[in-house]
């Protein structure tokens, strides 16, 4: 069995947004159940509730309405001030409509992140660990942490299991790594229902045409995002800005990407009019010759 690259955000969602996987997965990283009815992705607030307008990837409220949880994926080194925006924004959205301060509902976020951290501590001490929580819950002088909320943003990180990872979310860093790194024969926990479900619906030979070109399309922007970042430019910040204007390949870069980047592209491609060859603008520039055909090809 081949199964589609979980690395790409077209067949994640394809799995994860499957309530029996979605529900399964949710109870093995948070530790209890929840039901739901219905999984949104490309999610909005409606309330003008930050500044900043964001897509949550996978989106989901319980069916008694206690609790929302997100689910984001993310393929590049990222910021950890993005996420716990985004934990914090779904917080104050619902505050914009109670009468009191409490939280009518728990709040979740679950981020997964295919690319190794390159992220430090205050200290800048690099941080490696399979698994991070952050809760909002106040703790004493002394370290003893009183429990007043139960809303909790996790980072999962399959780059960086140990022999401590829990055996139940093991299972699903499994799956995903194996889906990348050895999609032909991936070795997963298939005794596990979910996880042979995920499997199911990351079969290749399950995929149908328009979710293929979606996910080539999804590569086309990840070869972009390399590029940009073989360029010197930072691609987590990149990627808020990249906007996937493709009709087989990539038509553009949104209005709003850093300027530079936009004249470093321009630049190779009027060198290739001007008659330099792949090899000579790869001299030129801080890219190989495989890079400067991506480009060429992209946007000539």
């Amino acid at each position: 069995m081949r199964i589609g690259n979980l690395d790409n955000e077209v067949y994640f969602k394809k799995v994860f947004t499957n309530i029996e996987v979605f529900e399964a997965f949710v109870k093995d990283i948070l530790g209890f159940e929840v039901h739901v009815d219905k999984i949104e992705t490309e999610k909005v607030l409606v309330r003008k509730t930050s500044p900043i307008k964001f897509k949550m990837d996978i989106f989901a409220e319980s069916i008694d309405h206690r609790v929302i949880i997100e689910i984001q994926k993310v393929d590049y080194d990222y910021s950890y001030d993005r996420f716990i925006h985004y934990f914090i924004s779904n917080l104050i959205d619902q505050q914009s409509s109670s009468k009191n301060y409490q939280f009518a509902k728990e709040v979740y976020v679950i981020v997964v992140i295919t690319a190794p951290y390159k992220i430090s501590d205050i200290s800048g001490q690099p941080i490696l660990d399979d698994v991070l929580l952050t809760t909002l819950n106040p703790q004493t002088l002394n370290g003893q942490v009183r429990e007043m909320y139960k809303h909790k943003l996790v980072f999962l990180n399959p780059n960086f299991q140990s022999e401590e990872t829990p055996p139940e979310i093991s299972d699903w860093l499994d799956l995903i790594q194996e889906s990348i790194k050895n999609p032909e024969n991936p070795q997963v926990n298939t005794n596990k229902p979910a996880i042979r479900k995920a499997m199911e619906l990351a079969e290749m030979g399950m995929i149908d045409p328009e979710e293929l070109y979606e996910a080539k399309n999804e590569e086309a922007r990840r070869e972009t995002l390399a590029v940009i970042k073989k360029m010197g430019f930072d691609e987590g910040k990149m990627e808020g800005k990249m906007e996937g204007k493709m009709e087989g390949k990539m038509e553009g870069i949104e209005q709003g990407i850093e300027q530079g980047i936009e004249q470093g592209i321009e630049l190779i491609i009027d060198g290739h009019k001007e008659g330099f060859s792949p090899a000579q603008l790869a001299k030129l520039s801080k890219l190989n010759i495989e890079e400067i055909q991506a480009i060429i090809e992209k946007y000539a």
